[in-house]
């Protein structure tokens, strides 16, 4: 199986999907789902949505997104770089050297010459990011710039630009394939604009109202020499299976209890493994089931080097992920009520 994830997850990576500018990617996603699904569509704001089993007041949604972050060109400068604006959370300390495509031509980020390194020069601003590349002045401003490094696989480890969230799309295709049985109306809904405004997976819930809601979605990982100790999610830990969600002010996410202890009860009745968290500095759709009032949870794809050029998991937590989700969609739902007396 993991052969065919790591196809599946490099064939996902190649096609761009810059928040706001999710077309692509929905196509391409809509057309794996066609040949699947009872129903396939793609909405006005860019969600691709497919229907697995008759319309009914019984429905689940299984969301991933499909935007991805990266940058838009700011300005022309007057040595003939281009300017950038970053689109979603882009890791900015990991930039300075990479490669990219603006639109679809190649470039890259300067960087100083090592030999001409000054203190602080470890500080990156957006401000102080550069593109280099041919006839930019022939460049509209606004173009996408998106990364251009290549996929690699070490064994049972990916590394490639965009993981998140390839690789939830890549947890519902090949969930796809094996929902047929399932014990309620499915929708897997490929959500847009989450890096941004999460305005796509609003949109759809509200339309949809399942249920429930299960978001996939890459999360951190606290397994390398500068995290350590700040937590006990590994790759090759399992998904995970998350609790509490927060960035700052009002933007935060409790999972609801009883759909997260579902979830954990079907993990432990198949073997399948799984971690948990409670994580600052992170936030997903799920906020807005919140705000529609329904039932959410969230399973975590462990990754490193999020948002960066290259970030990396373990094949064995995207099939364990898969896993726990085939288990969801041929088991009866939970009971919802909260504060019962």
């Amino acid at each position: 199986m993991h052969t065919e994830l790591a196809s599946l997850l490099f064939d996902l990576t190649r096609v761009g999907g810059l928040s706001g500018q999710e077309d692509a990617i929905a196509s391409s996603l809509a057309e794996r789902l066609k040949p699947l699904a009872d129903e396939v569509w793609i909405d006005g704001i860019c969600n691709v949505v497919a229907r697995f089993g008759p319309p009914s007041a019984k429905s689940v949604a299984i969301l991933a997104h499909i935007d991805t972050v990266g940058m838009l060109v700011k300005r022309h400068n007057p040595d003939g770089t281009l300017g950038i604006v970053p689109v979603g959370g882009i890791n900015l300390k990991s930039l300075p050297g990479t490669p990219v495509l603006v639109g679809d031509k190649p470039g890259v980020i300067g960087v100083r010459s090592q030999h001409q390194a000054r203190p602080g020069d470890e500080a990156i601003s957006a401000d102080d990011l550069y593109i280099q590349v041919a006839d930019a002045s022939q460049i509209e401003i606004t173009t996408p710039v998106s990364y251009a490094a290549h996929p690699i696989r070490m064994g049972d480890l990916v590394a490639s630009p965009y993981l998140d969230n390839r690789a939830g799309c890549a947890a519902l295709l090949t969930l796809a394939e094996q929902i047929k049985g399932a014990e309620y109306t499915i929708y897997l809904i490929g959500t847009a604009q989450e890096e941004t405004t999460s305005a796509g997976a609003y949109s759809i819930l509200h339309t949809l109202k399942p249920a429930c809601a299960v978001f996939v979605d890459g999360t951190v990982s606290y397994d390398t020499a500068e995290t350590r100790g700040k937590g006990s999610v590994m790759l090759g830990g399992g998904p995970v299976l998350t609790a509490f969600l927060y960035t700052s002010g009002s933007n935060g996410w409790h999972a609801d209890p009883n759909l997260r202890r579902h979830l954990k009860f079907l993990a432990d009745d198949g073997n399948i493994p799984y971690q948990q968290d409670a994580t600052h500095g992170l936030i997903s759709d799920a906020k807005v089931a919140t705000w529609l009032g329904l039932p959410s949870a969230v399973i975590g794809i462990p990754m490193r080097g999020k948002h960066s050029q290259l970030e990396t998991l373990h094949l064995d937590d995207l099939a364990q992920t898969v896993a726990l989700l085939k288990a969801f969609v041929h088991a009866p739902l939970p009971i919802f009520e909260r504060g019962l007396f």
